[in-house]
C-alpha cells in the first residue's frame, strides 16, 4: 500500500534474481486498502500475501485471513514484535514501526522565537499563539479532521487505556482523554488550526514547504516525501517529538505495517520466502532508502543511514515507549466513530464531557457482539 506499494517492485527484483521466483506487485493508495482487502476476502480473492496495518491484523486474524507465521522470527524490535501477536499468536512478520512526530518549517518557528516545537501541551498551545500573533490570518498548525492519528496520540498519552472490561468497552470519558480531547479542540477554537479535511487542505508537504503553515504531525514516510521535494532543503525543515500533557515521558502510540501470508496463498513456502527476505536487514535498510519509512529489524537500526542519525533518533526514542492499539477487530471502526466525534466537537455540537459520553456509548454498541461472545466463554 501507498508508497511501499510504489517502491515494492524495487525491492522484490532481488529477490527474484536470487532465487527465480516471479512476484507480481499491486500496489493501493492508504485510503482504498482496508476496504479493498475486506472486498477481497468477501469474494474469495486474497492475494499470497498482504501488507496491512499492524491495526488490521486482530480482524484479519477473526476473519481466519492470516496464517500463523511458522516457526522462530527473531530480530525485531520488542515494540514491533509485540504488535503482529494476537492472542499471543504471530500472524505477521513485522515490517516497519512508525509513530506521530511533528514536522516544522524551520524558518517559521525561528521567526517566533523556537528552535524547534516544544515538549508539552502547554508549551505548543503557547508557540501557536506566538506563531499566530507574527501572522494573525494564518493557521500555524495543521491538524486535519478527518486524520484521527493525532487525537489518537495524544488520547494514548493518559494512564487509562482506550478500552476497557477486558476490550469491551469504551474508555474515553476518562480525565486523561478528556483532557487530550479539550486540548485538540483547544487548537482549533484559539485557531491556531483551521478545521479543514484533508480535500480541502490541497498538497500539505507543498503547504509545508511554502510556509502556509509552521507544524506538521505526520509519520515517517513523510521524511521521504520532503526529501523528494523540490525547493525545499533539509536544512529548511526538521522534526520533533509529539507534545505531552506534562514534562514526564508518556506512552507513545506505535503504527506500522506487517507482511501477511494469506489463508488462500497458493504456495505458502515460497510465500514465506518472500516475506523473510523483505524483513530482513539489508532490505529494510533498502526500504527505508526508498521511502523514509522505518524498519522493524533491529539490525537494520545498527548501521548506516539510521545510527548516528538525528530525525530517526526521535523516532527510536518514541519507539522505547510505544503502545500498540487495542488488538480488537473493531479498532479500525472505533477510530472512525471517535474521530468523527471530535470533529462534530471542534465544530461546537458537544462539549467536552458529552462528546466523550458519546464517544464510549458509541464504542459499547459497537462492541457489544465482543461482549456477547466474551460473557458466554468463546473467542472474540
Amino acid at each position: 500500500m501507498s508508497t511501499q506499494g510504489a517502491v515494492a517492485p524495487q525491492l522484490v527484483s532481488a529477490f527474484t534474481a536470487a532465487t527465480g521466483i516471479a512476484v507480481d506487485v499491486q500496489p493501493l493508495p492508504w485510503t482504498a486498502a482496508h476496504e479493498k482487502v475486506l472486498t477481497a476476502f468477501a469474494g474469495g480473492a486474497l492475494p499470497d500475501i498482504l501488507m496491512v496495518a499492524n491495526d488490521w491484523l486482530a480482524e484479519l486474524a477473526m476473519l481466519g485471513v492470516a496464517r500463523p507465521v511458522p516457526g522462530a522470527f527473531a530480530g525485531a524490535l520488542p515494540a514491533a514484535g509485540a504488535a503482529v501477536a494476537v492472542d499471543g499468536v504471530p500472524r505477521a512478520l513485522p515490517w516497519t514501526l512508525d509513530t506521530q512526530v511533528a514536522f516544522f518549517h524551520r524558518g517559521r518557528l525561528g521567526a517566533a522565537g523556537y528552535a524547534a516545537p516544544p515538549a508539552t501541551w502547554h508549551e505548543w498551545r503557547a508557540m501557536g499563539h506566538a506563531l499566530k500573533r507574527r501572522r494573525p490570518d494564518d493557521y500555524p498548525l495543521l491538524l486535519l479532521l478527518d486524520w484521527p492519528e493525532v487525537l489518537m496520540t495524544w488520547g494514548a498519552q493518559g494512564t487509562e487505556p482506550l478500552l476497557r472490561d477486558r476490550d469491551t468497552r469504551g474508555n474515553f470519558a476518562t480525565p486523561g482523554f478528556r483532557a487530550a480531547l479539550a486540548f485538540y479542540v483547544s487548537l482549533f477554537a484559539d485557531r491556531l488550526a483551521a478545521p479543514l479535511v484533508g480535500a480541502q487542505a490541497g498538497d500539505t508537504l507543498a503547504g509545508l514547504a511554502q510556509g502556509r503553515f509552521a507544524v506538521l504531525p505526520s509519520t515517517a514516510s513523510t521524511v521521504g516525501d520532503l526529501n523528494q521535494l523540490a525547493g525545499f532543503p533539509h536544512a529548511a525543515w526538521s522534526l520533533a517529538a509529539m507534545p505531552t500533557p506534562g514534562p514526564r515521558p508518556a506512552p507513545v502510540l506505535l503504527a506500522g505495517a506487517s507482511l501477511v501470508v494469506t489463508r488462500d496463498c497458493r504456495d505458502p513456502a515460497r510465500a514465506w520466502q518472500l516475506v523473510r527476505f523483505l524483513c530482513a536487514p539489508a532490505a529494510q535498510r533498502r526500504l527505508h532508502a526508498l521511502t523514509g519509512d522505518l524498519p522493524a529489524a533491529s539490525a537494520a537500526w545498527a548501521e548506516a543511514p539510521l545510527a548516528g542519525d538525528p530525525l530517526a533518533a526521535v523516532f527510536a526514542d518514541a519507539f522505547t515507549r510505544g503502545v500498540g492499539a487495542p488488538a480488537v477487530p473493531e479498532w479500525a471502526r472505533i477510530v472512525f466513530e471517535v474521530q468523527a466525534i471530535a470533529e462534530r466537537t471542534v465544530r461546537g455540537e458537544f462539549g467536552i464531557d458529552a462528546a466523550t459520553a458519546a464517544m464510549d456509548t458509541r464504542v459499547d454498541a459497537i462492541l457489544a457482539k465482543r461482549r456477547w461472545l466474551l460473557d458466554r466463554g468463546r473467542p472474540a
